[in-house]
């Protein structure tokens, strides 16, 4: 996700010195949920001063970094170091991904009231990313934000929360094969140049996010830093999301892009066998009857669950921390359902799963892209002074009272196949074949929820209307 901030003067530059960048490796694909996140942030004019200060202790600038794409630029980072042991008690953990949790069907409902077709989205990616922002966020602007993400109005505690989440999803899969299992979250900042940024901000997101600022020239070429922040995109998402920022989303007003990506890519623990994938019909939202692959998978172990109305499993992945659950209503109960549907009900879903003892399943492959403006959105949820240039107080990143946020842009990709962990498989079909089959096959609308099972934070969610689309 990405938030774009403009600005309205010019400030003096810092000294800085710089590391480089780190970039992933790529990987196949096997089951993979990628989603990019960004806020951009906007000024007014370029060529009056600014109050903010030359002292830059405990901020180091270095030139010539690792380029992207050979393209040079700067970074400017904190010398402290990420948090290793954020300070929050696990009581206060769980609160705010509760909160998260209530922000995210927020925003679901809102998504989905505007869309009929296929979603997915990243509720971590966008809550990271302005997270990050919320750390420059000052008074009321500080305060509507707070309130439409359900943070409590604690910047020190929902900053270390955020750091002890983030360190668990990117240890998640650790010592395991890196091409069965892969989970990366990563964060940066694009900054202009010779624009003084807080040195409190730029240590709040050291410690707690572990990036920096890398400088670039918004003002005179705004065209190259897009192609720059989108070759850092690419990089972390293995090339799978390639132009989040469309040509024109920044101008010579821009001033800061705050990133977060999100890439998952994972196999399942039990496998569903190739061979068995065969032509199905689906029922999708419009009423009419499409004709999609369907995979199937006769398994024992997988949680199951039928409740008034709906049906539920959760098929995990490899390593068990992390699984996706599916949730079908009824037949032509979908829209009602949905609008109804929230956190709740989706604890209540995961307290209720229990493991079949045998259970036939057929899954329909799919394969989509969604992206979008988050502005309307936000604001439609009451986030306004954040996005009105002279309201807007972000001075905890830069004095005076000049930055907005101009745009939120959010863009995800999903897609699923039949490959699995062989391991498993072989363990699912040794152990099926006892008791009464249960058929679960999702050929109405349903939704899905890519979750941490430890700290019930989700990570990808969204509904599938119309797999062959």
């Amino acid at each position: 996700m990405i938030v774009k901030l403009k600005r309205k003067t010019r400030c003096t530059r810092r000294n800085r010195r710089y590391t480089a960048p780190h970039k992933e490796e790529p990987m196949k694909k096997l089951f993979i949920l990628i989603l990019s996140t960004f806020v951009l942030l906007a000024g007014c004019d370029v060529g009056s001063s600014s109050n903010n200060t030359n002292n830059v202790n405990n901020v180091n600038n270095v030139n010539n970094v690792n380029n992207v794409n050979n393209a040079n630029y700067t970074l400017l980072k904190s010398e402290l170091p990420r948090e290793e042991s954020p300070d929050i008690e696990p009581g206060e953990l769980a609160d705010l991904v509760d909160g998260m949790l209530q922000f995210h069907f927020d925003l679901y409902g809102e998504l989905a009231a505007r869309d009929s077709g296929n979603i997915i989205y990243s509720p971590w990616s966008i809550d990271v990313a302005l997270a990050m922002t919320w750390a420059g966020a000052r008074n009321a602007t500080e305060t509507e934000i707070a309130g439409v993400m359900h943070f409590p109005m604690d910047q020190a505690l929902v900053h270390a929360g955020f750091n002890s989440l983030e360190s668990r999803i990117n240890g998640l899969g650790a010592g395991g094969d890196p091409l069965a299992f892969r989970l990366t979250s990563a964060n940066s900042l694009w900054g202009q140049e010779n624009y003084g940024f807080e040195t409190a901000f730029l240590d709040t997101l050291a410690i707690n996010y572990g990036t920096g600022l890398y400088l670039l020239d918004f003002a005179t070429d705004p065209e190259a830093a897009r192609v720059i922040i989108n070759a850092w995109v690419a990089a972390q998402t293995n090339d799978r999301i390639t132009e989040l920022l469309q040509q024109g989303t920044l101008d010579a007003m821009t001033r800061l892009v705050l990133v977060n990506t999100l890439y998952f890519k994972a196999k399942w623990l039990y496998e569903f066998a190739p061979d068995a994938t065969s032509a199905q019909t689906f029922h999708n939202l419009a009423g009419s009857d499409v004709t999609v692959d369907f995979m199937t998978m006769d398994a024992s172990g997988i949680p199951y669950y039928e409740g008034t109305g709906y049906r539920a499993a959760e098929l995990p992945f490899v390593g068990e921390e992390t699984s996706m659950i599916v949730v079908m209503p009824d037949a032509g109960t979908f829209s009602t359902f949905e609008a109804a549907f929230d956190g709740a009900q989706l604890d209540g879903i995961v307290q209720n799963l229990a493991l079949e003892p045998y259970l036939f399943m057929m899954v329909p492959k799919f394969d989509f892209r969604y992206n979008l403006s988050l502005k309307s959105t936000l604001e439609a949820l009451g986030m306004t002074d954040a996005f009105q240039m002279g309201t807007a107080d972000f001075t905890g990143m830069h004095t005076p009272l000049e930055l907005y946020i101009s745009d939120v842009i959010h863009e995800a990709f999903i897609g699923i196949d039949e490959a699995g962990c062989e391991a498993g498989a072989a363990t699912a079909v040794i152990m099926s074949g006892f008791g009464e089959i249960v058929e679960f096959k999702l050929d109405n609308p349903f939704l899905f929820f890519i979750r941490d099972n430890t700290t019930g934070v989700i990570l990808f969610a969204g509904r599938v209307t119309d797999p062959s689309l």
